[in-house]
């Protein structure tokens, strides 16, 4: 028996297929994940050991082995600037606490600096503890002056415990600046009601009638937080946004193709709560133009020691591979979904897309706020919330009881089975929220990636690589697809699945040839 294999070095799992070059019969197949750059020599040895241990395991020799030109991609995100919308004289702040639920309007009055008239927001500096400032805030609170608090110090809880209840006491939020103000409002309330009404702006801070759309803006910005503070200085605010790494931009990089992902437009579209996702986060993959295909064949070569021959692309060999699945229409467009690139083959020709696999990792990652590690389990597929030690809250409102605890840490936290057991990635989100954000992202990701790469009237789309085990995945890819449009999941040869269809392509070219 005459031995062959293929090759398939992905950037992030490298896949062989081993096959009787006389019958084409499948001997056997085996993955390993892709060491270094793909391309690079890492990945090179990652895949001869691959294939020795392959052809091992199968009977010893191996006539020859087959491969793909490789190029890498790039797949990162960067997190750009919030819109530089003004607001006019109205400065917003975030508090990093709040407690006692409430509203109050006043003029600022920085403690120590007299005896104040009318209703104050006391502004406490950084200086001194809380016990000092009590019994100023006390009198205030006794004469019926103090409207709210405003302490720069993480004093919030200790300073409302021993104050009236009603009165909203905020904290870490700066004072320089905040004490020279005209009018000081502070809201702390789940969620807001006052300062999201811009016409209360206007009218309780003493707004002329052309500053209503600044309190339109600032009202826009407010929407589901729980605890803010906004002031009228005596000049124009003037918006400062971050500016972002130039040299990671897109617009930085040369590239043959790009796709971007705003994950701040993805969130608005799932209405997800105020401070639950990045504000302003765009994932993108790049296929860079300075980085050509390279053919790994003649240095495969000298590590196995047998012939390899370069096939003339991999798209070719993912056709190849994904009609072998039975029932399979010889018309079919499919679809590879690596870990970098996407390749969408028809009868007459392929193209090759930027993103895939690791940028809804990196998409996951930058919304969850999390570790690519962490994103990489949590993107797959259902989670729960550890509601207790013992007890699960799952995305459609069940329960589950655990044998045995959970760790603690988790506890509080979505979860999802990882290698090691139980995994917390994130402690903001419900787990109904995460299901809704994990299919939108599945869908611009994936779905709406391969919809660029698709003629307009596809027919039947099959569905080939790792991401296509995912379960979730043909649903949203068909989402993005015009209705009616039939998406399978490839069996490669009848008994690969879905992830070996470049592999088995290339050993079936080979075998072709010899």
């Amino acid at each position: 028996m005459t031995r062959i294999a293929g090759v398939d070095i992905g950037n992030s799992t490298t896949e062989a297929v081993l096959v009787d070059a006389g019958t084409g019969a499948v001997l056997g197949a085996d993955r390993m994940p892709t060491a270094g750059p793909k391309g690079g020599p890492a990945s090179l040895d990652r895949a001869a050991r691959l294939v020795r241990r392959l052809a091992a395991a199968h009977g010893d020799g191996l006539a020859g082995a087959a491969v793909a030109p490789l190029r890498p991609v790039i797949t990162t995100t960067t997190v750009l600037p919030e819109p530089a919308a003004g607001t006019g004289r109205l400065w917003v702040g975030t508090p990093g606490a709040s407690t006692s639920s409430g509203v109050g309007v006043g003029r600022p009055y920085l403690l120590g600096a007299g005896r104040p008239d009318g209703p104050v927001v006391a502004i406490v500096p950084p200086t001194g503890g809380f016990r000092s400032v009590l019994p100023e805030l006390r009198e205030l609170a006794e004469r019926g002056q103090l409207a709210a608090v405003v302490l720069e110090r993480d004093e919030a809880v200790l300073v409302a415990n021993r104050l009236p209840a009603g009165i909203p006491v905020v904290d870490e939020v700066p004072a320089a600046g905040l004490a020279d103000s005209l009018m000081v409002a502070v809201e702390v309330r789940s969620p807001l009601r006052s300062l999201v009404d811009p016409l209360w702006l206007a009218t309780r801070l003493g707004l002329a009638d052309e500053e209503r759309q600044d309190a339109a803006r600032v009202a826009a910005r407010l929407y589901d937080s729980s605890g803010a503070v906004v002031a009228v200085t005596r000049r124009p605010v003037e918006p400062r946004p971050v500016q972002p790494d130039a040299s990671n931009l897109p617009a930085a990089v040369a590239a043959d193709d790009l796709f971007t992902v705003d994950l701040a437009a993805l969130a608005d579209g799932q209405v997800a709560r105020h401070g639950a996702v990045a504000s302003r986060t765009v994932a993108f993959a790049v296929l860079r133009a300075d980085a050509p295909y390279a053919d790994p064949g003649p240095a495969l070569a000298e590590r196995l020691g047998v012939p390899v021959h370069t096939a003339p692309s991999e798209a070719l060999a993912a056709r190849l591979g994904a009609l072998s699945t039975p029932g399979a229409p010889p018309d079919a467009v499919v679809v590879d979904l690596g870990g970098g690139t996407i390749d969408v083959v028809t009868q007459t020709g392929a193209r090759v897309l930027a993103g895939a696999g690791e940028l809804l990792t990196a998409a996951a990652a930058a919304v969850l706020g999390g570790t690519r590690t962490a994103a990489e389990w949590a993107k797959r597929g259902p989670s729960w919330r550890a509601e207790a030690p013992q007890l699960l809250l799952a995305e459609d409102g069940t329960r589950r009881f655990l044998d045995a605890p959970i760790r603690s840490d988790a506890v509080g936290a979505l979860v999802v089975l990882g290698p090691a057991g139980w995994l917390p990635f994130d402690r903001r989100l419900a787990p109904s929220e995460w299901r809704a954000l994990r299919l939108r992202l599945k869908t611009e990701v994936l779905g709406a990636n391969v919809a660029r790469g698709l003629p307009a009237a596809p027919g039947a789309v099959l569905v080939l690589g790792g991401p296509a085990g995912d379960d979730e995945v043909l649903g949203c890819v068909a989402r993005a697809l015009p209705p009616g449009t039939p998406v399978g999941r490839g069996n490669v040869a009848g008994v690969l699945g879905h992830r070996h269809g470049v592999a088995y392509g290339l050993a079936m070219i080979l075998r072709l040839i010899r």
